[in-house]
């Protein structure tokens, strides 16, 4: 095959430039491929930068939330046994003013 016969003319082009026009046309889509992911993967940086501080906030404000579930707990545990030594003692009081009195009550018979 003669070399002169690559570059001639097929309809006003040459050969060559019609490979070259095909490759400039797949550069190009690469080009807007690659584009594309890039743009993607700038999205998902992003992305992972904001979450990071926002998943550190939410597991700070859920340990504090854990926290104070528990001293609340225990103030409603506190609060329930002073409740009842409360009402013991006002039982036992009650209790031993009738004791008092029923003792008290022979002696001034007496």
């Amino acid at each position: 095959m003669n070399t002169m016969d690559k570059w001639t003319v097929d309809g006003g082009m040459t050969r060559g430039a019609a490979e070259r026009a095909i490759e400039r046309d797949r550069t190009a889509h690469l080009a807007n491929n690659l584009s594309s992911v890039a743009v993607q993967q700038w999205e998902k940086t992003l992305t992972g930068i904001l979450a990071f501080p926002a998943a550190v906030a939410l597991g700070t404000a859920a340990s504090v939330m854990y926290g104070v579930a528990l001293v609340e707990r225990g103030f409603g545990v506190f609060e329930s046994a002073v409740t009842e030594v409360g009402r013991s003692l006002a039982r036992g009081g009650a209790q031993g003013v009738e004791m008092r009195e029923g003792r008290e009550r022979p002696e001034a018979r007496a």
